[in-house]
């Protein structure tokens, strides 16, 4: 057991010195690019100079480098990033917003896909060798390399430009009309409505994440097929689904369990490339937003719980493989 909390010490402070080098380089990266939100300001004609000094001094933009370098430490260690230099709101309203759109978006693609990889991985496994095994491992290699922004670009021109069955960008409009009604203002219609419009990039996520699932769980199960229990299972004579699922599914499971750990946190961190090609305003498209009007407590504040949130969960995946196999834990 001391061997144990050794280990879960020296990941602990192993992950606080991630972060804290990450945040570290976001700062001093940001400040590296050529232009700053200062400069932005000198191009607007409408500021007066004393304008532009005002704005400057609210946001401490006049400060010296080390000083502003200071403040953002303590913002990174209260997670308070301050007001957003473009939207003029607090950071954290803005996280409000967002956080929970993407977390709807990806973390119920990846957990819709891991239940499917789940089954699927362990059944084509199980009948490996047939029709099934070999489209399905055709299919995946296919989804499992295909860009997510080109399959979601693919995805919109079919089935919201041409067939409009989706909508083509937002993740709510009030002015939609949901089965040829007109959606009261209700909680259970509004509900609908932002199902409709997480829909498809909502079956994109599922279909790349279903092909990587599907292929690490069939590859989890052939290891474990041929091993003895599985034998002495079968030879009592217990029901095909019984021996599948109960004794073979549930030891491949490990492989699957750590990498939907993993998963998670990127259900937050991943949605930039997706959530700028369906215009659907997460937290990747408000980076992205913000990005490109050096909205710099916001890009702080989504890059830094980006990584935060990586960080936790591949903690959590240590620690875990760490108690289920001590040969990790070996220094």
């Amino acid at each position: 057991m001391a061997g144990v909390g050794k280990y879960w010490i020296l990941r602990t402070v192993q992950s606080f010195i991630t972060f804290l080098i990450i945040a570290i380089a976001v700062f001093f990266m940001l400040h590296a690019l050529p232009t700053d939100f200062s400069k932005l300001l000198s191009l607007n004609p409408n500021l007066t100079p004393s304008q532009k000094e005002y704005v400057e001094k609210l946001y401490g933009l006049n400060l010296p480098l080390w000083t502003q370098f200071g403040n953002y430490m303590v913002q990174v260690f209260t997670m308070n990033f301050g007001y957003s230099f473009v939207y003029g709101v607090p950071v954290s309203s803005l996280l409000e917003q967002t956080v929970p759109r993407t977390l709807f978006l990806f973390g119920l693609a990846t957990i819709i896909s891991y239940i499917i990889g789940y089954y699927m991985g362990a059944i084509i496994a199980w009948r490996r060798g047939g029709i099934l095994d070999g489209s399905n491992v055709v299919i995946g290699l296919f989804f499992y390399n295909m860009p997510t922004y080109w399959v979601g670009m693919v995805f919109i021109f079919i089935f919201s430009f041409e067939l409009r069955i989706f909508p083509l960008a937002g993740f709510y409009d009030a002015t939609d009309k949901l089965f040829g009604w007109n959606a009261p203002n209700n909680l259970l219609w509004i509900g609908l409505d932002y199902l409709y419009h997480a829909a498809l990039p909502m079956i994109v996520l599922i279909l790349i994440f279903f092909a990587g699932n599907v292929l690490l769980m069939r590859t989890s199960m052939l290891d474990v097929i041929g091993e003895n229990y599985v034998d002495v299972a079968i030879a009592k004579g217990l029901k095909e689904k019984d021996v599948l699922f109960r004794h073979a599914a549930r030891n491949a499971l490990l492989p699957l369990v750590t990498s939907f750990i993993i998963s998670m946190a990127f259900a937050i961190g991943g949605g930039v490339l997706t959530e700028t090609v369906f215009s659907y305003f997460g937290v990747g498209l408000l980076y992205i937003k913000s990005l490109d009007a050096l909205d710099y407590p916001v890009i702080e504040a989504t890059v830094l719980i980006i990584s935060l949130l990586v960080i936790i969960f591949n903690w959590i995946a240590d620690i875990i493989y760490g108690y289920l196999d001590p040969r990790v834990r070996i220094e």
